[in-house]
């Protein structure tokens, strides 16, 4: 990787040198500036393991099917915000910085390049001990971007410095990240998964609860206070030692390449997961949405499969459960666009080990730096929620008994060119504190059972559980 430094140190310096007009005529004002390289010969997507545990703050994001992943290292800015005004502050404050962004992503025929990374939890208030790294809207600009896309890379070196800051510490900055991503020892990967020495939140007292939780939900149907509530419940995990996210990613690489891996770390956790959500993508004006509710487990054999398949697109619970999220959707997007576009109602998207009803919304929106107004609209779905909103997460708040975090929060990417792509954090879990937290709901409507319900619940829970069992660690 020698070779590959000297490059991109000499391109870097070059950079900074084509900067000091632009320098001037920003008076006393800092820069954020985002410098840009091709980069060869680094294959960081089997370093996560690595890299984790030499950086205070790392995320982790890929979309397999689209050939596309990136992880960001450390931070250069941190907008992070608590409280009920969380989408607007996080709109204004990330937007002060574009005034003063430089950059040579011109140079590249590069788009969609991710800036802020991180993410928002499900709901605002006090936190759980276990959430306590992360706050209710936690977004930072990594000082060091990796990207992987469709077998191209690139670099990215984010700084932030004043007139005053020499071209020569600049450099000499760079050089010392660089040195450090080239002296990781990948050896130590541990390419392997702990055991798990115990559990809670799986005995037959658990499951009796929730069930209960679940009729209780089904009440207040009966009762007209809602339409459709999201109940979840969670297990937790001692581990034999902490998860190695090398071989964490790589496994859920395999099982759920239609998927969004990701992987949030800062300080002593990490929250990482295989959504098939997206909750809103955008890019050239335009907004992509996922109305995914309605599932069925996968068949043995391609007859099975078919015929569970079947029975889920004429299922009236499911049916109801999916129409509710897309009627919610198109409402939401009223506002912004003059044109909603549902281009494939009623597909399945099938993983590994559920299939799912699921509808692709898109529209053209008609106006711009609107990314957190639209998101605070939209969000959170009837999808990982229910209808009407602030009555299902009023009660979910009062009946699950414990804050769901960053789990069937926000997980994603923006930039300042109205571009970002945002997941629903399900299929999830926290590693925190030696222990792990797996987490899974499902939608309660009016005709729901709880007993499927709660097999639904171990569908989903086996994304994450899968990968600690014995038959995986060969």
């Amino acid at each position: 990787m020698d070779d590959v430094t000297s490059k991109v140190l000499k391109s870097f310096s070059q950079f900074l040198s084509g900067m000091e007009t632009k320098i001037k005529e920003k008076g006393n004002s800092s820069l954020l500036a985002s410098f840009a390289s091709p980069l060869t010969g680094y294959a960081f997507k089997e370093k996560l393991g690595v890299l984790k545990k030499h950086f205070e703050r790392s995320f982790y994001f890929e979309k397999p099917s689209d050939g596309i992943a990136f992880l960001g290292l450390d931070e250069v800015v941190v907008v992070s915000e608590n409280g009920e005004g969380r989408f607007a502050a996080t709109d204004k404050k990330t937007r002060e910085w574009k005034v003063n962004f430089v950059n040579n992503w011109d140079d590249f025929s590069l788009e969609k390049i991710p800036l802020f990374l991180g993410g928002m939890k499900f709901s605002t208030g006090h936190n759980d001990d276990e959430w306590q790294d992360f706050d209710d809207s936690s977004w930072f600009i990594p000082e060091i971007l990796l990207i992987d896309k469709k077998d191209e890379q690139f670099l990215f070196y984010n700084s932030v410095f004043s007139p005053n800051t020499s071209k020569d510490s600049l450099i000499k900055k760079f050089t010392s990240k660089l040195d450090k991503l080239k002296n990781l020892d990948s050896a130590s990967v541990q390419n392997t998964a702990p055991k798990i020495l115990s559990s809670e939140g799986n005995s037959p007292k658990d499951k009796k609860k929730w069930k209960n939780l679940v009729s209780e939900g089904l009440e207040k149907i009966n009762e007209n206070q809602l339409e459709k509530i999201v109940l979840s419940r969670k297990v937790e995990l001692k581990l034999s030692d902490s998860p190695d996210f090398n071989f964490i990613i790589t496994k859920l690489r395999k099982l759920y390449p239609e998927c969004y891996l990701f992987n949030f770390h800062r300080g002593r956790s990490s929250f990482f997961g295989a959504t098939p959500e997206k909750l809103a993508a955008f890019s050239k004006g335009m907004v992509e949405i996922d109305a995914l509710a309605g599932s069925a487990p996968r068949g043995k054999t391609a007859h099975e499969d078919i015929l569970l398949e079947k029975e889920l697109l004429s299922d009236k619970k499911n049916l109801n459960e999916h129409n509710i999220v897309i009627d919610y959707i198109k409402s939401a997007l009223t506002r912004f666009s003059d044109k909603v576009n549902l281009e494939n109602k009623y597909s399945i998207k099938k993983l590994a080990n559920i299939q799912h009803i699921w509808t692709k919304i898109s529209a053209g929106l008609n106006s711009k730096n609107i990314i957190f107004i639209l998101l605070k609209e939209l969000y959170p779905t009837p999808a990982i929620c229910g209808t009407p909103k602030e009555t299902a997460l009023h009660l979910i708040k009062k009946m699950e008994g414990y804050k769901r975090g960053l789990y069937s929060g926000i997980i994603g990417w923006f930039n300042f060119e109205d571009e970002g792509e945002f997941a629903v954090a399900l299929r999830s879990a926290l590693y925190t504190s030696n222990k792990l937290i797996a987490y899974a709901g499902c939608g309660i409507v009016s005709d729901s059972d709880p007993e499927l319900e709660y097999k639904e619940t171990e569908l989903k829970l086996k994304t994450i559980m899968s990968l600690f069992a014995d038959e995986n660690k060969n």
